[in-house]
């Protein structure tokens, strides 16, 4: 839904070292960008994470990280549904996955950190676009439950 801070999320990861993987590969890092306003956003993310719990326990040190406007809403919620989360990050602190995801890697436990107000504009962080000639620009952060 919100690409713009999927490709800002795109770019920390990049920066990181992380790199993106060709269909079929089996990818380390998996972070879903959720929305809170469209229908059943939570029933789909919930579906989603529950189809990745083979792929973790068969892939050892894989971590799942979700971040985004129903991340910021529902906060700890997504962990007692989801204990096999490793990272959940709000619409205010995009700039932390590459830390959370190493801090929840050394300390062997799920990381949430929710801010509520912005540290850092996220269209000041990195980058990776599909397009060499078009951008996504951001017109708020976060969510007022009014998309259009």
């Amino acid at each position: 839904m919100n690409v713009h801070d999927s490709e800002r999320l795109s770019g920390l990861l990049e920066d990181a070292g992380y790199v993106a993987v060709t269909e079929g590969e089996q990818a380390d890092v998996v972070v879903f960008n959720t929305c809170a306003v469209r229908e059943n956003a939570d029933n789909r993310l919930y579906g989603n994470l529950s189809h990745l719990v083979p792929v973790k326990d068969g892939h050892p040190g894989m971590q799942i990280a979700v971040g985004g406007c129903l991340a910021q809403k529902d906060k700890g919620d997504i962990l007692a549904r989801a204990p096999w989360v490793d990272v959940v990050f709000g619409t205010h602190n995009i700039g932390a996955l590459p830390v959370l995801l190493e801090r929840a890697r050394v300390q062997q436990e799920a990381q949430v950190e929710i801010l509520e107000s912005l540290e850092v504009f996220p269209s000041t962080l990195p980058t990776k676009r599909d397009s060499a000639y078009a951008a996504w620009v951001s017109v708020s952060v976060g969510c007022n439950n009014t998309c259009t």
